[in-house]
Formats: C-alpha cells, sequence, structure tokens
C-alpha cells in the first residue's frame, strides 16, 4: 500500500514516524530513510530514539541549516547528489524483500523542489509490492501523482507560531 502524508501544516513526519512505530510494536520489520535532513548541525531526534529501537535509519540530505537559525531554501547541485543517493538506497530497501514497512521521510518534498525528477519517483512507487507498505511524506506542490497512492492524508496550517517571528525549537520542530 502507498500511503502520502502530505501539506504544508505541522506533523507529516510525525505522523508517519507514529505508523512506523505501531507497525514495529506489531512485529513488523520497519527502516526509515530521510531525505533533505541533515544531521550534521544538530541531531535528528526523531531518528535518535529510532535508531534505539533499533530501526534502520538513514539521514541522507545536506545541511541547509543557515548560522542565523534559519534554512536554505534553494538548492545545489549537492542537495540534488544526496537525494538521488536517497532514491537510490530507498529504491534498493523496497527491492530487498526484508520490510513491511518503509518510512520515506520528505521525498515529497524533494520531488516538489526539483531535487528529484517525476519519473524516477514513479519507478519508485512501481515497485512496491503488495506486501510492502511505504509511507512518503512532504510538502506537495503539485496533486498529478496522488491517483497512484492508496492513502492520502493533507495536513494543512491554519495557524503557526512561525508566522509571528518563533524560531524552531529542538524537541518541537527538529
Amino acid at each position: 500500500m502507498l500511503h502520502a502524508y502530505i501539506g504544508d501544516g505541522k506533523g507529516k513526519t510525525t505522523a508517519g514516524i507514529g505508523q512506523l512505530i505501531r507497525a514495529l510494536g506489531a512485529g513488523k520489520r520497519v527502516c526509515a530513510v530521510f531525505f533533505d535532513k541533515s544531521d550534521r548541525t544538530h541531531p535528528i531526534h526523531e531518528a535518535v530514539v529510532l535508531e534505539r529501537l533499533q530501526v534502520k535509519v538513514s539521514v541522507m540530505g545536506c545541511d541547509r541549516s543557515l548560522p542565523d537559525g534559519g534554512f536554505r531554501m534553494s538548492l545545489g547541485d549537492d542537495d540534488k547528489l544526496a537525494a538521488r543517493g536517497a532514491l537510490s538506497l530507498a529504491r534498493n530497501l523496497i527491492g530487498s524483500g526484508d520490510y513491511d514497512l518503509i518510512l520515506l521521510d520528505e521525498i515529497v518534498t524533494s520531488l516538489s523542489s526539483g531535487a528529484l525528477g517525476f519519473d524516477d519517483f514513479v519507478l519508485v512507487l512501481d515497485a512496491v509490492t503488495e506486501h510492502l507498505d511505504l509511507i512518503c511524506t512532504g510538502r506537495c506542490s503539485n496533486d498529478d501523482w496522488l491517483s497512484r497512492f492508496d492513502l492520502v492524508s493533507r495536513i494543512t496550517k491554519v495557524k503557526h507560531y512561525f508566522d509571528r517571528g518563533f524560531a524552531a525549537r529542538p524537541g518541537i520542530e527538529y
């Protein structure tokens, strides 16, 4: 089954991790690939917990944190290379048959930003067998591909303290 947790609201990664933990608790074999995130500047706290639970975790993004605490929105060649590497890993994990559920966190953001091509993304989706649940999360700029998914949850921002100038906080946003 193909799951998509998309939108501009907070909670897409949290929903994906919650589903992964539920599957793990039920004895399923799970793993996670984090696209467009880096643990070079600060830890990916959800990855830290998953590793403690002995979940295979791969953090594949480039560091896009800025010295002032902001986030670099532009993409460079290194971002595209990291996204392609994460996609290659995802294909290998899907093809291995070793997992019941795979989380591809922020893969949709990588697609929407142009770091990944649509055709390559579709190849990953097409490789999923009936015995695998694949969860894809991220901000979505185009809904054309959503018909391929069995479950789509759109998480919409109604209000956020970022809009009032508050900075991201460890343990809450990252």
